[in-house]
């Protein structure tokens, strides 16, 4: 992961900011959502990872985010399935967002400000990062779906629908992280792979369908310079080129009481951190054999001390989901989440800021617990990179 220094272009600096006397209304005030032409690219799933045809997003005033719709369409699978695991279109245990074997958001400096990523990582900050009102990508099957003929004939096993979100904007509220989106010759970009059928089914026989991936980019438009009684409103979001960054690491850990230095997850404010854990290269293996009780230590400092079920109440709490297990509106298995930005909304998102949890550079940040096998785990960072000429204090509200 790039770090946020410099990565993105400076926006031009408002001429009006030195009128001390000018109060201006907020950006929000002088805005509108954009929709703009999608990216859409079709290939038919082979043995081998294929890339897709980069996306270089239009300029729109300000980029918010980018929505991701895949669709793969299976049209020949027939064979009556004997038993859920031999039938084909029977997804692996990260399907069908597997599919995508590589995300990757870079900025107009073509500097990684999100991946490389995979799809399933992606579903993950979907669902977990605090961005929407409802943000399983499972929960509208008007949208997501798979089919399989794991228990019934089908000539459409194979197929899957899903949409994920790219995201920049980290407050909706105030519109802080939307990124300055105004030359055509420095775009945005996204870059996509497809994964290889073998990585994507759990029975290689599943005949490869045709993958549709769309793209939509999510944008605000110019603000307008006065509101509909002549105030003026800002030129800028809240301090403007503070960026979001995604950072997925993977640690391996052996059975019994483990303590792994989590190296990557200090420097800057964080405001979500996730643990996935995998042994026999399942997360439903790892869902078993995660420490039943966990320790996440700042220096000197225990931030958190756990057993599974009360960390497992605390996630219902904060999201609304359920369950363990990897169904619509369940606690994916193997996931434990810490978020930081739940100090506004009784949900996590739309933050005052107040609540990250400001690490320096040099700070020590450890995950303890005793696992029950060896196996891999991953951490999700999620942390905060201020824009030039401004602070956390400034855009703490």
């Amino acid at each position: 992961m790039t770090s946020p220094s410099g990565t993105v272009q400076d926006a031009p600096a408002d001429p009006k900011a030195s009128n001390a006397s000018v109060v201006y209304r907020p950006f929000k005030v002088g805005v509108q959502e954009l929709d703009d032409e999608p990216y859409d690219q079709s290939k038919t799933l082979t043995a081998n990872t294929q890339t897709m045809q980069q996306y270089e997003a239009p300029s729109t005033a300000f980029i918010r985010g980018f929505f991701v719709l895949v669709e793969n369409v299976v049209t020949t699978n027939a064979t009556t399935a004997t038993s859920t695991s031999t039938g084909v279109g029977v997804l692996l245990e990260d399907g069908p967002y597997c599919s995508l074997d590589q995300v990757i958001f870079t900025d107009t400096n073509n500097s990684e400000i999100l991946g490389p990523i995979g799809g399933w990582d992606l579903y993950v900050i979907t669902k977990w990062g605090g961005y929407s009102f409802q943000d399983d990508p499972e929960a509208n099957v008007d949208i997501f779906s798979s089919v399989t003929n794991a228990t019934v004939s089908s000539t459409a096993s194979g197929s899957f629908t899903f949409m994920l979100y790219i995201p920049i904007e980290i407050v909706p509220r105030d519109a802080l992280g939307v990124l300055p989106n105004k030359s055509s010759s420095t775009p945005f970009k996204v870059k996509l792979n497809l994964a290889p059928i073998a990585s994507i089914y759990a029975n290689p026989a599943t005949t490869a369908g045709t993958t549709r991936i769309r793209i939509f980019p999510d944008s605000y438009w110019e603000p307008t310079p006065n509101d509909g009684s002549g105030n003026q409103v800002a030129r800028q979001p809240p301090g403007v080129n503070t960026t979001q960054y995604w950072n997925v690491t993977q640690y391996t850990v052996n059975a019994g009481a483990q303590s792994p230095l989590l190296q990557n997850s200090t420097g800057y404010p964080l405001r979500n951190l996730g643990f996935v854990f995998r042994s026999s290269s399942a997360r439903s293996t790892g869902e078993t054999n995660f420490p039943d009780n966990s320790k996440l230590q700042l220096q000197s400092n225990i931030m958190l001390d756990r057993p599974k079920l009360y960390w497992k109440a605390k996630m219902t709490r904060a999201y609304g989901y359920t369950a363990k297990g990897d169904a619509v509106g369940q606690i994916d298995n193997g996931l434990y989440w810490k978020t930081y930005c739940d100090d506004f909304y009784p949900k996590p998102g739309w933050e005052t800021r107040r609540g990250y949890l400001r690490t320096t550079d040099g700070m020590r940040l450890t995950f303890k617990g005793s696992f029950g096998a060896a196996g891999t785990l991953t951490v999700y960072t999620n942390y905060i990179g201020v824009g030039k000429g401004t602070s956390l204090a400034a855009i703490t509200s």
